[in-house]
């Protein structure tokens, strides 16, 4: 694997960044992988978060297709469960759980989704992190080999 390959978001995917900015949040949803093929090491990971707002309108973002970036897609929760069911017979699911009231999440309830700012590398955007700015708080989102989506606080 070439390490130094570095990895950029789609048109697509800041296409949907831009049309979040302006939206209030009213809901934060979580979806966990859980792997529990060893039963005594169940491993959880989380693989995407949907910040929904009015009128039906959400942005998930989630890791990219080979896990080496992030992206920001369309996620049918249901059809992912039946597909890793399928693929997996059990010993993967995913669970999908409102973390609107967690502790990371609680303080960006109601406010408004300011801008989704993202590294600039030449003509081109890192899709390395993203960070959410709600005005006074801003929350960053990165990925970790392994290890899925990392959410936390986001200071200058």
């Amino acid at each position: 694997m070439n390490n130094d390959k570095e990895v950029l978001f789609t048109n697509e995917a800041l296409a949907r960044f831009v049309a979040a900015q302006g939206r209030a949040v009213e809901k934060v949803v979580c979806h966990l992988w859980q792997n529990s093929s060893n039963k005594n090491d169940v491993v959880e990971i989380i693989d995407n978060v949907e910040l929904h707002f009015g009128a039906g309108q959400k942005l998930c973002i989630s890791c990219n297709f080979d896990g080496d970036g992030l992206d920001a897609i369309d996620y049918d929760y249901r059809a992912a469960c039946r597909a890793i069911d399928k693929e997996f017979e059990g010993k993967i699911k995913i669970y999908s759980i409102d973390a609107s009231g967690t502790t990371i999440w609680k303080e960006v309830i109601g406010k408004t989704l300011v801008v989704v700012a993202v590294t600039r590398s030449g003509e081109h955007y890192k899709a390395d992190s993203v960070v959410l700015d709600f005005g006074e708080e801003k929350r960053e989102i990165a990925i970790a080999p392994l290890d899925g989506l990392v959410i936390d606080y986001y200071e200058e």
